[in-house]
């Protein structure tokens, strides 16, 4: 029933081909599939690493003018690891992305980050975990490093996704002087170095403004989470007070699914991989 990490970030976007362009042609990644629905274009999926992709739903409706208000209910933002930060900023400015003023900066943990926008102006981080020193001459995706919500209750917030779902509360961040962003473990590092191939989910305090968040709302959509065994996670949830949106179901890339929503209303999937899915073999 363990939860072993996050699977992929879904994004309702207004303009696929400049979705594409951005994720693809610019940052590196690359387009796996395409999952239709009803004969009609649907799900572009965009893989960053190994059992990591973006989701990219077409037909997003421009209902959402901010994206990271620091008082804003909801999605936040989203941040890929990478190896080779550097490298990654120069091919995305040499198509047009990003201005030349935007440079990688030096972070409290000693590696190095960058904020940049999508095509949507929704907000992208990009992560080097690591020094310099260990990773030279590379620029491969290590995959989805956290994804940020801003909550209206954080001790809500920890219930649910601490106490219910089971991730681990890493620690909380101050600003002024008052509790500003907590972390949680979505996946603990293999090797030992805090943030390098672990996953988080960035909880940040003080959300007081509702945001629109239909089903074609453009922006962030849902955050999927990768487990061990869906059916029983979703017992186990429901004998814990959870409110079960979608029971559980086979999607139609042959993935087990289940869907709950957070104490804000963020929408979650959980995901068990079939070795026979797209995104398996992708």
């Amino acid at each position: 029933m363990k939860i072993t990490g996050i699977a992929h970030n879904a994004i309702n976007v207004l303009d696929m081909e400049k979705a594409l362009d951005f994720y693809c042609s610019a940052a590196g990644m690359i387009k796996a599939f395409e999952l239709p629905r009803n004969g009609a274009p649907y799900i572009v999926y965009v893989k960053i690493a190994k059992n990591n992709f973006i989701e990219l739903f077409y037909g997003g409706e421009k209902d959402r003018d901010e994206n990271y208000a620091p008082d804003l209910i909801g999605y936040h933002h989203w941040c890929v690891n990478v190896t080779n930060l550097q490298a990654l900023r120069d091919r995305i400015f040499e198509k047009g992305y990003i201005k030349e003023d935007i440079r990688p900066k030096i972070t409290e943990a000693g590696g190095k980050n960058m904020w940049i926008h999508d095509p949507d102006g929704n907000a992208f981080e990009i992560l080097q975990p690591l020094p310099d020193s260990e990773y030279k001459g590379r620029d491969e995706f290590l995959g989805i490093g956290h994804i940020g919500y801003v909550v209206s209750d954080m001790p809500k917030a920890l219930d649910f996704y601490c106490d219910k779902l089971g991730l681990k509360e890493i620690r909380t961040a101050e600003r002024d002087g008052k509790p500003w962003l907590t972390y949680l473990a979505a996946k603990e590092s293999s090797n030992g170095l805090e943030g390098f191939d672990g996953q988080e989910i960035e909880l940040f305090w003080g959300g007081k403004r509702a945001r629109p968040n239909t089903w074609q709302s453009y922006g962030g959509m849902h955050l999927c989470l990768a487990c061990e065994d869906v059916p029983n996670m979703v017992e186990d949830l429901r004998r814990r007070g959870v409110t079960i949106d979608i029971e559980t179901k086979v999607g139609d890339d042959k993935n087990i699914q289940a869907w709950v929503h957070d104490p804000d209303g963020n929408r979650i999937e959980l995901m068990q991989i079939h070795p026979d899915s797209p995104q398996a073999r992708a």
